[in-house]
């Protein structure tokens, strides 16, 4: 059996041979400070452009990335975190605690000093500076590597150490249990996914979607944090000039039941009884999006948020601007 530390660092010194030469360069401090932050991602980013964002936090690129990195932290950790419980279980207290826990500048910052990020000289140590610069890591290697790296990021340093004595209970969800009689066989959420480009691998999740409840209540809390990383990547890419708070409001928009509400209509998600709610309405469209993350992962469910948002899919690599 191969060693898992082996095959990282083998990773690693793959993914470093095909480094620029910039850091061949690298000498005093600064090349002190970029080995340990290598070590503190253990992934060493390709492009230098973000790796001085990651040393200076007071900079537009390393706002951006944060804003980008938040978005994708939630929406890789909800996955998880809906699975820590029954999917007929009504209350969502739970999730929106064992978040709220994870993702708290308290929390962040103290994963940072774990992997050492105090030891990098080029900013000033605070809990929210070393919790910030958590979230642009994050983002950071969605900009450079990709979202696979940016999944393992937010994995290794976030959620595979945070819920590591948390049992995951739930499974894909049992069209008997907690879907009312008739569920089976409601297609109106296999339909609307082929729609926006993805082929459902497993229709146990759709049914699921398809009907109120808890299940669909669960569902769609992971479809709106990837709605919202959908919504965030795409800025990133769309426009490089905007600033986080730019691209936080018009997200608030993009992302509102209105909106929402209006693609489920438009995507025949909408059942006659949630047709007055607003709410219940994006509901539908939210559930949809988290049906499609947990049946084929985090890229399938960007992709179609993208498509139910009209916005770009951007799964990264981003070539940093050249001012």
């Amino acid at each position: 059996m191969t060693d898992v530390s082996d095959t990282a660092s083998s990773r690693v010194s793959a993914m470093l041979s095909s480094v620029s030469g910039w850091r061949d360069h690298l000498d005093g401090d600064r090349a002190v400070d970029v080995a340990h932050l290598d070590d503190a991602l253990g992934l060493p980013l390709r492009e230098e452009a973000y790796v001085r964002a990651l040393l200076d936090p007071r900079g537009h690129v390393f706002q951006r990335l944060e804003y980008v990195g938040d978005a994708l932290l939630d929406a890789v950790l909800l996955q998880q975190l809906v699975l820590l419980e029954p999917w007929s279980e009504p209350s969502l207290a739970a999730v929106n605690g064992e978040q709220q826990a994870l993702v708290s500048d308290h929390a962040l910052g103290r994963v940072a000093a774990r992997r050492g990020l105090p030891e990098v000289r080029t900013f000033t140590v605070s809990r929210q500076r070393l919790a910030d610069r958590i979230e642009a890591a994050i983002g950071a290697a969605w900009a450079d590597s990709g979202l696979a790296a940016a999944e393992e990021v937010a994995s290794r340093l976030v959620v595979t150490p945070g819920l590591a004595d948390l049992p995951r209970v739930a499974g894909v969800p049992d069209p008997g249990v907690g879907i009312p009689e008739g569920g089976v066989g409601d297609d109106r959420f296999e339909l609307a996914a082929r729609v926006c480009g993805h082929d459902p691998v497993n229709v146990a999740w759709y049914a699921a979607a398809a009907h109120p409840g808890p299940s669909r209540r669960r569902l769609a809390v992971v479809g709106n944090a990837v709605l919202e990383a959908a919504c965030a990547t795409a800025q990133y890419v769309e426009d490089p000039l905007a600033t986080e708070a730019q691209m936080s409001e018009e997200r608030r928009v993009a992302t509102s039941n209105a909106v929402l509400a209006g693609r489920a209509r438009d995507l025949g998600l909408v059942a006659d009884e949630d047709a007055g709610d607003r709410r219940a309405v994006a509901d539908e469209v939210q559930a949809l999006v988290g049906a499609v993350t947990l049946d084929a992962g985090t890229a399938a469910g960007l992709g179609v948020a993208a498509s139910v948002l009209g916005r770009t899919y951007a799964p990264g690599p981003v070539p940093p601007r050249r001012d």
